[in-house]
């Protein structure tokens, strides 16, 4: 009786180990790195490659999903800081692809009045890139292309990192 207790402890602690090592290898992309490029289609069709946005402006990315309530919660939070930086900051929001479709995404905008740039990452490629394990998870990326936060949650102090967002490095 106490083997199986204790092989049914390691086993659980194997797993935790396992699963542990596995989101670490996933979420590696760490705040100061350079954020990988990706190119996809937003769900109005026009063609977003990250590289082409972020030497322009700072790049703000969240990963989201339909069925989502923190997601749900976020919107208007996500619409503040789009009104607020729509102009400074090139926002697109992915769906994770999970359980979700394209015509979930188009109906959800419309319902929610998403005033930015959607797109639905088919086969959750981009979502794994930017070790994406829950979500909303948002990611901000600098005009150098540098991730600058990532996290779950919407940012409270944007504003005051803007100037840091916006400027280039000399070389």
């Amino acid at each position: 009786m106490i083997n199986k207790c204790n092989s049914g402890l390691k086993l659980k602690i194997f797993i935790l180990l396992f699963l542990m090592s596995f989101v670490s290898t996933v979420s590696a992309i760490d705040i100061g790195k350079q954020a990988p490029d990706f190119e996809l289609y937003t769900i109005d069709r026009n063609k977003f490659v990250l590289s082409e946005h972020f030497r322009k402006k700072p790049v703000y990315l969240v990963f989201w999903a339909t069925w989502c309530p923190v997601c749900r919660a976020e919107i208007p939070a996500l619409i503040k800081i789009h009104q607020q930086f729509g102009e400074a900051i090139t926002f697109l929001a992915i769906n994770v692809g999970q359980d979700d479709s394209i015509k979930k995404v188009r109906k959800y905008q419309e319902d929610y009045q998403l005033p930015y740039k959607l797109a639905f990452d088919q086969g959750s490629i981009i979502s794994r890139m930017y070790g994406v394990v829950g979500t909303p998870w948002q990611v901000i990326i600098d005009v150098n292309g540098k991730i600058r936060y990532r996290g779950s949650h919407t940012p409270e102090n944007l504003e005051q990192h803007m100037e840091t967002l916006t400027q280039l490095d000399k070389h």
